[in-house]
Formats: C-alpha cells, structure tokens, sequence
C-alpha cells in the first residue's frame, strides 16, 4: 500500500487546456499536501488498465484529471473485466478538467483547483451506487453518473467525432449546439422498457438512466436523483414533435422538463433497453458513445467511495 495517489490525467481533455495547465495543477495538489504518481493516458482504455494495474499495485486513492469520459475509464478500472469490485477501500477523487464536467456538478466537487486539491487532501468521502450496462454483444461497462440511449448517444457520438469543438468551444455551449441539431433530425424510436417485471413499448426521443442529476454540460435531466439509495431514475422523453422538443430544451436546465406531456420518471434498480426496429439506438455513457442497445443496466449500491465534501 502506498500513500501517494495514482493521479490519471487526460492531456487532451478539454481541447488539450489540461496539458497546457498542468504546472498549475500539480502546484495545487503539492501545495495542498498531496503526493501523487502521474500517468498520463495516450489512448482510449489506457485509463482503464492503468487504474487496476494502480489499484493491484497497492494505491488506494485514484485521482482523476480529466472530464466525464475520462472519469468513467477510470470508473472501469475499479472492477475486473467480469465485474467484480477491485481496490477494497480505494478512495477515487476528481480535479475536474474536461468539457462536460456533469459528475462535478452532480457530487458538489468544487470547480477551483486549490479548493478541490485541498478536498482530496482532507480524504472526506462517502460511498456512492454505480451503474453496470451489459449489451447483447458481451460487453460491459460501469458508470457512475448517467447513461442513455436516443439523442444522448448521437449527440455524444457527434461530440467525440468533434462536432462543435472547433473554434474553442467548451461545455455547455458544445453539447446545446449539437443537441439542437440531432433534436431537429432525430425523430422518435420504438422501444421496449422492462422494469421489475414488467414491460412496456412506446416511442421516444431518449431513455435516461440516471445515477446522478445532470447531463449534457449542465442539463439537469434527472432532478431527483440520488447517488446513494440504490435506484436509478429512469427519465423517458417521448417524441414531441420538432417544434415543441426545440421549446422545451431550456426546461431541461432547470429540470422543469417533468412536466412536459408524456415524460415519466420510473425509480427501478434494473432496466432493459430494446430497440423494436433495425435502426440503431446508440448509447452515451458518460458523455462518450459506448455500445448499441439492446442493454440491461443495473444499480449497484454502494460500489465506490468517492472524494466529496
């Protein structure tokens, strides 16, 4: 067991300011009493096999530098490849970096990099529910914060490609310009929910499985939500139609959206997602575009420990 922390930075995160910032980053962390390894990440999974080669290693606090795709690769290195929970008490903590930055907003990290260097100094935590997102294909995933399917994963999957991106644009202004263009396009799709046993098909915009509260850059879809009561708001937007889904888009930031016509919350620790037609239903998890339904998501409580106030 070593005292230092594993510090995984993304030095391209953020259109690369987290390269650029990095003098700045490690003068907080060492400022604030901190001693850490660093291993930037060079490509997408490093992260993944970094963390459980740290964790198998003896680390047992994770920091993360990076935005909310970068959080979820390390994420997924807390469990083995058949799931299972690696690291004991490992502490996993965050100095937000990225361009979504949701699971910040979501645990009250603060966003100054004194402040959050002297909160992983102080080692407060408490233990949150993770979500685990088995496809047809095999594989599998863990996030802590939100996944989706519909708009959300052709938005992330527009996103990533870098749609937005240029010309320096950044969080909230990146994922509302690319969601008011798939929102125009998209249409609705049929799918299947099956929840504690029972099932029901209806048309949607997007299926959201949410662990925590905000998506999007800021997009307060799952206002409800708790990160540690072992359930996952399911938040279904059905199909409004062109006109009336562009109006309710700034609804969604305050997350009065819940009371537009036919949106349902469904509070269920288990969720399938099938398509009912051949088009695919791509998936965001953590604002990166992972893997087609169909899929069986689950929550599992209590999973990780986390750096928060």
């Amino acid at each position: 067991m070593t005292a230092a922390a594993f510090l995984v930075m993304n030095p391209a995160s953020a259109g690369g300011r987290t390269h650029r910032n990095w003098p700045a980053i490690a003068t907080a962390l060492r400022s604030a009493g901190v001693p850490f390894d660093l291993h930037r990440t060079a490509a997408a999974g490093d992260a993944t096999q970094a963390v459980r080669s740290a964790l198998a290693g003896g680390y047992r606090t994770v920091v993360v530098v990076g935005g909310d795709g970068t959080l979820n690769e390390v994420v997924n290195g807390f469990f083995d490849r058949e799931g299972v929970p690696i690291g004991g008490d490992a502490m996993l903590a965050l100095l937000p970096s990225g361009t979504g930055g949701d699971f910040r907003r979501a645990v009250a990290i603060p966003a100054g990099l004194d402040a959050a260097a002297r909160l992983i100094a102080s080692r407060t935590s408490r233990r949150i529910d993770a979500g685990r997102v088995d496809f047809a294909d095999g594989q599998r995933r863990f996030f802590v914060n939100i996944a989706d399917c519909g708009v959300g994963g052709e938005v992330v999957a527009r996103v990533n490609r870098g749609a937005g991106k240029r010309g320096g644009w950044r969080g909230t202004v990146v994922f509302l310009a690319v969601s008011m263009r798939v929102l125009t396009t998209f249409g609705s799709r049929p799918v299947r929910l099956t929840m504690g046993g029972g099932s029901m098909d209806l048309r949607i915009q997007n299926v959201v499985i949410a662990n925590g509260r905000y998506f999007g850059g800021g997009m307060r879809i799952a206002p409800g939500a708790e990160l540690d009561d072992g359930m996952f708001d399911v938040v279904v937007l059905p199909a409004l139609g062109r006109f009336r889904t562009l109006l309710a888009v700034p609804s969604v930031y305050h997350g009065r959206h819940l009371r537009q016509p036919g949106v349902r919350v469904i509070r269920t620790s288990t969720v399938r997602v099938e398509p009912l037609d051949t088009r695919p239903l791509l998936f965001g998890i953590e604002g990166e575009q992972i893997g087609v339904a169909p899929a069986t998501l689950t929550c599992l409580p209590g999973a990780l420990r986390v750096c928060v106030e």
